[in-house]
């Protein structure tokens, strides 16, 4: 193997396993840093992509978009990190940093902005022993937070405050939060203790009623239990599955059904379904570089933190089979420790 080439587990189909490979990165550009890879946590937009339910994939295609590390390697002109720093990157590793979505805050809808894993090519991801991306888009991990902590927050984490700061503008706000998974968890952690609103746990699942009051719900309830037009906000955190229009009958005055979860499921509304009450039905892509700084300082702060089930990189594909057959609770966070170092694999 060439001192230059990254070995990874990437899949090489979209029904395929995910394999032991390499691969040769493109040089190191003068804002580009290299890590070494600690951690990752498991999204279901790895699986999503890994499976082409997105669109076309390119492979073999590495996935991990929630990764932690150490610096190792800085380019010329990068001078806000040094080697030794742990940092993290998240759904994208590069933006022009030029157009209106950058110079306004909104990068992470950059119409040239790199994805960490879209795309092939050298969109790879963190399932790899190093990874490379825009020193830019490097976010230094705050000191009091352990690394599996902190990997879920790049994704799951900035995903569910980006709303939350967009739409949930006091406290005590009524605020729903569907599904009691990877973001949902998190959600209700931002909602209680950073914001100060009033949070109905939406799930079917009463065996999660105990975890989701202990984390800050003030309610917790069946969609059927809350009355119509009656919540603030509801984040839909759920891959799919779920009845739109009911969901929206929930949302009172002037009120915002948000979308989070990227599923593949037709969303199916009348004009009239909100135009009476001027609600409105919107979708969110993770966040910016401002709110990504942000949400890190408030889950530092507010002991903020995702609960995670820590599996080694190696068991990588029954981590993605826990996942989708509905049993992690609720982050899987891979750990490489010295996964690329064994001479059994």
């Amino acid at each position: 193997m060439a001192p230059t080439s990254v070995q990874c587990f990437a899949a090489r189909d979209k029904k395929g396993k995910l394999e032991r490979c390499e691969y040769e990165p493109l040089p190191l550009q003068a804002g580009d840093i290299e890590i070494k890879v600690t951690h990752n946590g498991l999204c279901h937009s790895d699986v999503h992509v890994m499976r082409e339910q997105w669109g076309p994939c390119k492979y073999p295609m590495v996935p991990g978009h929630e990764i932690v590390g150490v610096v190792e390697q800085m380019g010329s002109s990068v001078t806000h990190l040094k080697k030794g720093d742990t940092v993290g990157f998240g759904w994208f590793k590069d933006c022009c940093q030029h157009c209106d979505a950058c110079i306004t805050g909104n990068d992470n809808i950059c119409p040239e902005g790199a994805a960490t894993i879209m795309g092939g090519g050298q969109n790879r991801g963190g399932f790899a022993e190093r990874f490379r991306g825009s020193g830019n888009l490097a976010f230094k991990i705050p000191d009091n937070m352990n690394p599996a902590d902190a990997a879920p927050l790049l994704c799951a984490g900035v995903t569910v405050w980006s709303p939350i700061r967009k739409y949930v503008t006091k406290p005590g706000m009524k605020v729903g939060v569907v599904g009691l998974g990877g973001l949902g968890h998190l959600a209700i952690q931002f909602l209680a203790k950073a914001v100060g609103a009033e949070v109905f746990a939406i799930s079917h699942s009463p065996n999660k009623k105990e975890e989701a009051m202990k984390l800050g719900a003030t309610h917790f309830v069946g969609l059927e239990d809350i009355k119509d037009n009656t919540l603030d906000v509801v984040l839909n955190t759920t891959p799919g599955g779920m009845d739109a229009k009911k969901l929206l009958s929930k949302v009172g005055y002037n009120g915002a059904l948000v979308y989070l979860g990227g599923g593949t499921d037709t969303i199916k509304i009348a004009a009239f379904d909100l135009i009476p009450a001027q609600k409105q039905v919107v979708g969110s892509c993770v966040g910016g570089r401002a709110l990504m700084r942000e949400m890190f300082h408030l889950a530092s702060l507010h002991d903020i933190k995702p609960i995670v089930d820590k599996m080694p990189l190696d068991k990588c594909n029954e981590a993605v089979d826990r996942l989708m057959g509905g049993e992690a609770r609720y982050r899987i966070v891979l750990e490489t420790g010295d996964v690329f170092s064994r001479s059994n694999l």
